[in-house]
């Protein structure tokens, strides 16, 4: 058994060195958005959205640090180095998942739309990051597909899926805790939500009209 007291998360502070100005935005999600870290291109930094009340980059320091203390790591997970603080508020630094040569990764759903990846390359890349999950008990908890971006390997004509958010839990609670201090329960847990992912991220691959294929304003404009 191994953990970390939530508490943990929470509370722990940012860095005490100078504020760092947050000027190139690369992403942006429901709760958070993302910027380029000024000293470093290979760093992102998660600020959260002042609207959004829900902690996720607490939930990302816990459940980062908590996998690294179990030795857990790997091409598809984003490593978590901590807090800083920015002009922003305080901000999570986090490895900036990007192609070898530094050009942004595109989503899945951007990956299948410009033809990118086929669908049936797709379909390997779910099926090995699910064996992967399972393996290695890491528990997806958002199956978002804004969540999934694509990168390319060194090794010509192949690409993986990376998570990016999602991972952990949406909540700090008990079954959270639970899972993470009892090493069974975490991995049947990880397993389930892997075959949880790769059943629905196919559903979508299959059906050419899902949210997956179709941008959520075009489809909105087609059931009209």
């Amino acid at each position: 058994m191994s953990t970390l007291h939530l508490e943990s998360a929470v509370k722990a502070p940012p860095s005490r060195d100078a504020v760092l100005m947050l000027s190139e935005k690369v992403g942006a999600g429901h709760d958070r958005e993302v910027w380029r870290h000024p000293l470093s291109k290979a760093l992102g930094i998660k600020v959260a959205k002042p609207e959004h009340e829900r902690a996720q980059n607490d939930i990302d320091f816990h459940y980062g640090t908590h996998l690294a203390r179990l030795g857990i790591s790997g091409p598809h997970l984003p490593r978590v180095h901590g807090w800083v603080q920015t002009n922003l508020g305080r901000g999570l630094v986090v490895d900036l998942v990007q192609q070898p040569d530094g050009t942004p990764c595109p989503t899945l759903p951007q990956a299948l739309r410009s033809g990118t990846i086929s669908e049936m390359e797709a379909v390997g890349m779910v099926y090995e990051a699910c064996e992967w999950l399972s393996r290695t008990g890491v528990m997806l908890a958002d199956y978002g597909i804004e969540n999934f971006l694509v990168r390319d390997s060194l090794k010509a004509g192949t690409s993986y899926l990376v998570f990016v958010d999602g991972l952990g839990t949406r909540h700090f609670d008990f079954k959270y805790w639970a899972r993470c201090t009892f090493t069974s329960l975490e991995r049947w847990t990880a397993r389930q939500k892997a075959y949880s992912f790769r059943n629905t991220t196919l559903r979508l691959l299959r059906d050419h009209s899902s949210k997956l294929w179709v941008p959520k304003k075009q489809a909105y404009m087609q059931a009209r």
